[in-house]
């Protein structure tokens, strides 16, 4: 092995530190404190997701544009596609499907209720997304990032939603089965 200390000694660097000299040094640096629940694999996957945070921001800026029309008539329906239309100005195509799935996941979490395959305006679609009069005017953000930068001093922006995982699919009954069901 070839002897570095007389050209570091020359250059500033001191003498060769080892591994285990890097890793205290990171463990005393302040600047990297990380929270512990960021270690979890789906938060930290959650939090370093670009593309679910700008779609998270443009849910909530939809949200907010329809919440005159919520509140006035009682609640608000929609469907992916007609979000997806608003958000990019063009009907979703094939090459669009795991930006749809990231935005079913969004309206899954912020609607009030949502439905299986149904007929929407005429047309039949895999989910009709449900919204009542008040929804999503206390909802945190579901991008940990958004969270984390709309957080007031003292919340937790790591706790378990109030919900937890309920499931939201509203089963009714079907008209046209001979038995109702």
């Amino acid at each position: 092995m070839l002897d570095t200390t007389d050209l570091l000694g020359v250059v500033g660097g001191g003498k060769p530190s080892r591994e285990e000299d890097i890793i205290e040094r990171f463990r005393r640096d302040g600047r990297l404190d990380v929270p512990l629940a960021l270690t979890d694999a789906d938060l930290w996957a959650n939090y370093t997701n670009d593309d679910l945070y700008v779609m998270d921001c443009k849910l909530r800026e939809f949200l907010k544009k329809t919440r005159y029309k919520r509140q006035k008539k009682g609640g608000y329906r929609t469907t992916c596609s007609l979000v997806f239309a608003w958000i990019y100005g063009r009907k979703p195509e094939p090459s669009d499907s795991s930006v749809c799935r990231m935005l079913h996941k969004l309206l899954e979490y912020y609607c009030t209720s949502y439905t299986g395959v149904t007929t929407y305006q005429g047309k039949k679609v895999n989910r009709v997304y449900e919204f009542s009069k008040y929804a999503t005017t206390n909802k945190r953000p579901y991008s940990l990032r958004l969270r984390l930068e709309e957080m007031e001093d003292g919340q937790d922006p790591f706790r378990a939603s109030g919900q937890g995982d309920r499931d939201k699919r509203r089963h009714g009954r079907r008209r046209d089965s001979e038995d109702g069901e």
